[in-house]
Parts: C-alpha cells; structure tokens; sequence
C-alpha cells in the first residue's frame, strides 16, 4: 500500500537523492524514483502450492523452497550491486546471511521490526523465536524499532545491544490528507480504522458504543477495514442485532484512500480498541487530520499521549469512560484535536526518513 513504509521509506530516500533498489515480491509495488528488482511472485506460489491438496509435509517442502530461492536470489542481486547500506526487514535468515555476506562486500545493514517485541509461544517456540531475535541484533549494524514499548520488549528480553538500537516511529503521507484538519462541519460520528479480526478488539467497540449510545443517541459508529475473519464480522453483525444498533453502526469494508480521508474529515472522534499493535498508522492518520483518538496501550500509542486517551485492552468500562468524555464535551474534543494537529506534524514520512539518513550517515561514517 502507498502510504505504508516498505513503499514510504525508500521513496523518500530516493527523493533525497540516495539511488535505491527495492528487492520485492510484489508486481504490484513499483517506487518512484527506484530501480525495481522482482523475485519470486511469494503470494502467488504460496497459494498455487496450497491449491495443489498436497499432503501437508510436502506442502511445507515446496513453500520453503520458495523462501529459500528468495533469500538466495535477493542476496545474489545485493552481492552485484555496489551497496553501502541494506535495510531490511525481521526475517533472521535472511540477516544471517546477509550478515556472511557483507564480510565480502562491505555494507552496512539496518533491520526495521515491525513487531512489538513480545516473544510468545510454546517453550521451543519461545526460545527458537528468542535465539532469531538474538541473531538479529547480533548481525545488524542498526535496529530500528517502531514504539518505546517494543523497545522495552526487547530489551528485556535481549539488553546487549541497546546502544544500536533505535526507536522510530511509523509516519503518514500528508499527500493523501493534507487537507482534513481543516475541515471544521464535523459529524457526530465515530470512526474505526482496522482489520476486521479479533485481536483489534471492534466488539469491545460496539459493546462501550452501546452503553454510551443510550445519552448520546444522535452519533454514529463508522468502521472502515477489511475483514480478514468471515466468522468473527457475523459474530460483529449478530452483535449490533443483539444490541439494536443497526441504524448507528456501519462497516465500510476495504475503500480508497481518497474515500478514508474523506471519512477522517468529517468524523470527531478515532478509535483503535486493539489487543495488540505493532504501531499502527492509522492513528497518525487521524490525529493528522485533526481527530481526537482512544486507544489501547499497545505497540506506538505513545503517539497519543497528550493528544486523547490510552485505555487498558479488553476494558470496555475505561472505554465506555473515555467515549463518554469526549463525546460530551465540544471543548475538550477541540483541544485535543488542535493538539493532535501539532503533534502529527512531526510524523510526516519525510520527517521520519530524515531520522533514517541521520542513521545511515552515522553508519557509513564509522
């Protein structure tokens, strides 16, 4: 998608004038101002693999066949290129490798960690997932990470290398909403930006919205996202039946950018009920465009302090609370929105690339 960071952030690289290749699976993804290199189609092979109805061992053969073409075809493109720096993603062996190979070659390599830093699984999950989180900050010159909480994940769990370790937040593009936060003809309406799966917490959403909704009943709950959970939306639909709220609540499925900013324009109020969070950009976007925000305290929602309210995960009473105040009070919701407004003004994706060249810069000066 144009407005995440694996389009973002090399583009604004090459607008300041760094010559970036972009190594991608995706025929879809082409980057202004970047050379493209394609490798194997992942998504594709993976599904024409599972459509096969082959037994599962062999399944699983083929799929890390495929992974493994990947990392041997990328690191055969890196080990061509005259390259000073490598930045990839959390993928430990592709950083092991890429770790052998920059003894040839020379470069530096910057891991980006779009996680929030809890190892979680079984035992042996646990401890293979803990040795590839070693192995990264092991390898990697830098490590970017998106919130201070993920931060603080990691360093309990690792605390050798802080001092290489960076907290970074994920931006926004100002092109596709430059101009909410002027919109001052505000709906009473509520707007929700996510995935339609369990973990984003939506039915916490609707249950607080329903408390609320008895003094307040001229406002409206809009939530915009793809539902990647068939049976978790008919659990969301047999819950807004349950609770009669058919003519207040609307889902919006997956829409265009051009019809999201509309959206953040005219809404008053943004909420992320998740249970867990990477970081999350549709909160930057809101707060862009000038919205209030209630959150959970999940990866990056440090952003919204002083600018709306953190509320623990899966505490429908806080929620309820917090939707209360802010619904019932014009004055506290103008406040915050201004402050939103000035906050967000640091977090354009170009603001936060500068914060990667000043990385970069200190990386090849060394």
């Amino acid at each position: 998608m144009i407005k995440k960071d694996p389009f973002q952030i090399p583009y604004e690289l090459a607008q300041l004038g760094f010559n970036v290749t972009v190594v991608t699976s995706y025929d879809s993804i082409n980057v202004p101002g970047c050379q493209m290199q394609k490798i194997l189609k992942r998504m594709i092979m993976s599904n024409i693999i599972k459509s096969l109805s082959l037994p599962t061992y062999i399944t699983n053969i083929l799929l890390t066949i495929t992974s493994v073409y990947n990392v041997v075809r990328t690191l055969s493109l890196i080990s061509r290129m005259s390259t000073d720096i490598v930045l990839t993603y959390y993928y430990p062996l592709y950083i092991v490798l890429l770790g052998i190979l920059k003894i040839k070659s020379n470069y530096k390599i910057i891991c980006k960690m779009d996680c929030d830093g809890i190892i979680r699984g079984s035992t042996i999950k646990r401890l293979l997932r803990k040795i590839g989180l070693y192995i990264t900050l092991r390898f990697c010159d830098a490590i970017i990470i998106e919130s201070y909480e993920a931060f603080l994940n990691v360093y309990k769990e690792i605390p050798h290398y802080v001092n290489k370790t960076y907290v970074i937040w994920n931006g926004y593009d100002d092109r596709l909403i430059r101009y909410c936060a002027d919109n001052k003809d505000r709906k009473k309406q509520i707007l929700c930006v996510s995935r339609i799966v369990p973990v984003k917490g939506i039915h916490d959403l609707i249950i607080a919205f329903h408390r609320v909704i008895k003094k307040f009943n001229n406002w409206r709950l809009i939530i915009v996202g793809p539902i990647y959970d068939t049976q978790y939306f008919k659990y969301l639909l047999t819950l807004i039946k349950k609770l009669k709220l058919e003519k207040h609540v609307t889902f919006q499925g997956l829409i265009s950018d051009e019809h999201l900013a509309r959206l953040y324009s005219e809404s008053s109020i943004f909420v992320l009920p998740s249970y867990l969070e990477g970081f999350s950009i549709a909160r930057v976007e809101a707060m862009a465009c000038g919205l209030p925000v209630i959150t959970t305290a999940t990866g990056g929602s440090e952003i919204v302090k002083g600018a709306g309210f953190i509320v623990r995960p899966r505490d429908i009473n806080n929620l309820a609370e917090a939707l209360e105040k802010l619904i019932g009070d014009n004055a506290l919701r103008n406040d915050l929105s201004m402050k939103a407004i000035m906050r967000a003004k640091e977090l354009t994706w170009k603001k936060i690339v500068e914060k990667y060249v000043k990385i970069i810069e200190r990386l090849c000066s060394a």
